[in-house]
């Protein structure tokens, strides 16, 4: 499993993971996102009305989205989304993919600075590197505008860690998307190497500090010994059926600091205004430090629809699996196959703790916004 792969549904029958509860009233005397009840009319009505639009994209994005926005007294996160959230597919292609486009939805209302704001909440079926490809995720956006009328979309999910500043469990926040997508399906636009976002507004952060100490998950609570052996163990599998070869590293060959449960312990928010994220259409693990805010797969393409629409745009991300070394501490070169491997299972592994992590930061920005 990658961020490349979650994005077909699980099945229900899979393992729910414990999350923490969450204590609201930490938190500036804040409390939970309330559900709202509303009318469903179908897969084919229009959205309904809301000020932020919030979307998430893989099964772990979901899971962390409905138990922070929906769920947070429970225990688990649920894996029944599909028959808890109300289906959108106006004016979506037929699908033969395992996902239904367009995507699911539920709506809350979140108290901000002297206003409540109403939040569509919307886990997406259309992707960058997956049929109908950038030409529906653009619809998909498009239509999500003109339906909910937002003046904010905040994307939030799962990423790849751009530079080693960034551990597992971080959260790097942005208000800029560049894309660079080599897909064929995906190249006959004319905005491709392009920068897009709100250079003049980015999300409110009075909230962040408190919301990172006091609710934040420490991932060193599941970053230990056994689980990073269960990564190995997953990481060889995958790569002797890859490659049809051993995998002849053990975990001190690919866990760096950054993945590391002695530096784990304090996840923070990383505020990159101006410092854009890459979006890419295939799976990219950066080969070293980049200038990057983070690595993820859509968020471009929503910032230039965004500001085509004169709706703001911020990225949300939670680091689910960091950079990963290139070589051994004693020289060994690490194949790019093998690194493939191993950042898939890291991510499949914590990936849904992350996202935890991720939606928080998001309730933060709009429990903090006055507008």
């Amino acid at each position: 499993m990658s961020r490349y792969t979650d994005m077909f549904t699980r099945p229900e029958g899979t393992p729910r993971i414990q999350l923490p509860k969450i204590n609201w009233a930490t938190v500036a005397d804040q409390s939970a996102p309330s559900p709202v009840k509303s009318t469903y009319n179908g897969a084919n009505a229009p959205l309904p009305r809301a000020d932020i639009v919030l979307t998430s994209w893989t099964n772990a994005e979901w899971q962390a989205l409905d138990y922070v926005f929906l769920a947070s007294t429970s225990p688990v996160a649920s894996t029944k989304l599909e028959s808890e959230w109300n289906l959108y597919s106006r004016n979506a292609p037929a699908s033969s993919s395992d996902f239904k486009l367009w995507g699911y939805y539920r709506l809350v209302t979140i108290q901000g600075k002297g206003k409540t704001f109403t939040v569509l909440l919307f886990k997406s079926g259309a992707h960058l590197a997956h049929s109908p490809w950038i030409a529906g995720l653009t619809n998909l956006f498009n239509d999500i505008i003109i339906d909910a009328q937002p003046s904010c979309i905040l994307s939030l999910g799962t990423a790849g860690g751009a530079n080693d500043s960034q551990n597992l469990g971080d959260v790097p926040m942005t208000n800029e998307a560049h894309l660079q997508v080599t897909v064929k399906d995906n190249t006959s636009i004319n905005y491709n190497n392009k920068t897009f976002g709100q250079q003049n507004w980015f999300p409110a952060t009075d909230l962040l500090a408190a919301t990172q100490s006091k609710l934040f998950l420490p991932l060193n609570q599941v970053v230990n010994s056994t689980s990073l052996d269960s990564v190995l163990e997953a990481a060889s599998q995958a790569y002797q059926k890859k490659t049809k070869q051993t995998f002849s590293f053990v975990v001190g060959d690919l866990q760096n600091k950054n993945l590391d449960p002695a530096n784990l312990s304090t996840p923070k928010v990383i505020q990159c205004n101006g410092i854009p994220l890459l979006t890419t259409d295939t799976y990219y693990i950066a080969p070293g430090n980049t200038n990057y805010a983070a690595l993820e797969m859509d968020d471009a393409v929503i910032a230039y629809v965004a500001g085509k629409k004169g709706v703001k745009y911020s990225s949300v991300r939670n680091i689910s699996d960091t950079l990963v070394p290139s070589e051994t501490p004693s020289g060994k070169t690490i194949p790019a196959e093998a690194r493939d491997c191993w950042s898939s299972a890291v991510y499949d592994q914590y990936g849904l703790y992350t996202s935890f992590n991720g939606a928080l930061a998001a309730w933060a920005t709009i429990a903090a916004a006055s507008s």
